[in-house]
């Protein structure tokens, strides 16, 4: 489904760069929420994540099956397609395509 509508956000016309912008902040945000006390409510956690509560709610619904060391991983994958989509590599479309593949294989 994620290559799916990765090739239909490029035929589309979505640059490659907003793509590893956005995967590179919707990991970010669930190695700051994963790292996060689970005790404390979303409310609570809002102010010292600088974040809305909605957003840690939808986080935490996106968590399981990731570990620490997985989301690691896909940080480094969606880092290195980031540098090959800004001119770092040959093929764009390659890089993030792989990025995504392995990303999910990240995921336990």
């Amino acid at each position: 489904d994620a290559l799916a509508t990765l090739r239909h956000a490029l035929d589309t016309g979505t640059d490659p760069v907003m793509i590893t912008s956005a995967l590179a902040g919707a990991l970010r945000t669930l190695a700051r929420v994963g790292s996060a006390p689970r005790s404390l409510r979303s409310a609570e956690l809002a102010g010292q994540l600088g974040m809305a509560p909605w957003q840690i709610d939808k986080a935490r619904r996106q968590l399981p099956g990731w570990s620490g060391a997985g989301i690691a991983a896909a940080i480094t994958e969606v880092a290195r397609a980031d540098g090959a989509v800004k001119g770092g590599g040959a093929d764009p479309v390659f890089a993030l395509e792989r990025a995504l593949i392995a990303s999910a294989r990240s995921r336990t």
